[in-house]
């Protein structure tokens, strides 16, 4: 595959806050995994059984494209795992949304990566670091390994991949180590999200969650590591932002009268929505608290969810983003996991 100059540096504005940006909708059709990951948010594993129906999902993505909901990503639980994955994808693609994998590559065959080429979707490949740390952190001695095998099957398929990484509390020094690996196996770019206490880190890593200062090294030194290879090397996003980006940015549920939150289109007030795999629709982040959640696919069509939603639930998440902006000017953080953030508040808010 080729890779032509795909340097890039999102840090001030991650995508889902730029005005007019990406609109996301983040699904988890299955917990079904061949791994049992230490810091899976979702618990997934290997005795976990049954999937969101496809036609509830391909109906879910009926209602979301017409009012502004514009890229797909399907997660988990192990994608490959789940036999309506081609459909779905293909299904996406006819109504022209953009399509994202997430995997940890391990299952990966040729066949299956000529399939996912075929659909047009990006793969996103998680990575935790040396093949030591990866493997710890994976629970498998050969997890590395076989993950580096479905790089190379990505590659032969000449499919766009990047790596995904999670950034800890002790882990921002292993940025230049994954850059390169990055480099070398021909990415299109590193994706760096920060750990978050969500499912199985809150019982392995509750001493891991990475704060502004991680945050403040881990962001200048991809700036320098993309700066030391002139334009040349693959991507970063970043998935934290500056606190002054969201103060002085505008958002309906930061600063939005009460007639403008109710009119707002859905996309600007939550720009991702999150299926998880029992077909909860939340806002904002996986594991945000089912009290704010939007509904259950099936139970009603998304515009009615929304409508509700609008009504009933954006008041109190206003509340709710205050608190959490006023927390983090208190505390004086430069940079921040804002949607994490959120999570944390209004768990706080439903005890």
């Amino acid at each position: 595959m080729e890779r032509k100059n795909n340097s890039a540096y999102d840090f001030d504005s991650p995508f889902l806050f730029t005005s007019g940006g990406v609109r996301l909708l983040q699904i988890q059709p299955t917990l079904r995994c061949n791994l049992r990951c230490k810091h899976c948010y979702s618990e997934s594993g290997p005795e976990h059984e049954g999937d969101i129906p496809l036609h509830i999902l391909q109906q879910f993505l009926l209602e979301a494209k017409p009012i502004g909901y514009d890229y797909v990503g399907v997660s988990g639980g192990e994608p490959l795992l789940w036999q309506d994955l081609d459909s779905f994808l293909s299904f996406a693609r006819e109504l022209e949304f953009k399509t994202s994998v997430s995997t940890n590559a391990t299952l990966m065959t040729l066949e299956r990566a000529e399939a996912l080429k075929k659909a047009g979707c990006l793969v996103a490949v998680s990575v935790d670091g040396p093949p030591e740390e990866h493997n710890a952190l994976r629970q498998s001695a050969t997890a590395f390994e076989r993950m580096v095998v479905g790089l190379r099957m990505l590659r032969q398929a000449a499919v766009p991949f990047t790596l995904a990484f999670t950034l800890t509390r002790y882990n921002a020094g292993k940025l230049s180590w994954l850059y390169q690996f990055a480099d070398n196996e021909g990415a299109l770019g590193v994706h760096v999200h920060p750990l978050s206490l969500t499912g199985k880190a809150t019982l392995n890593l509750e001493d891991a969650v990475p704060d502004s200062l991680e945050f403040k090294m881990g962001a200048y030194l991809a700036a320098l590591l993309i700066a030391n290879r002139q334009g040349g090397g693959p991507g970063v996003i970043f998935d934290v932002i500056r606190r002054k980006i969201l103060e002085e940015g505008r958002w309906p549920l930061k600063d939005g009268t009460d007639n403008e939150i109710i009119t707002s289109p859905i996309p600007e007030l939550t720009p991702s929505l999150i299926v998880e795999p029992d077909g909860c629709v939340l806002p904002f982040i996986y594991g945000f608290p089912r009290q704010w959640a939007l509904g259950f696919l099936g139970s009603q069509p998304l515009e009615e969810m929304s409508r509700s939603w609008r009504l009933k639930t954006a008041p109190t998440i206003k509340s709710i983003v205050k608190k959490t902006l006023a927390h983090l000017k208190e505390i004086e953080a430069e940079y921040v996991d804002f949607f994490s953030e959120l999570k944390v508040m209004a768990e706080s808010e439903s005890e």
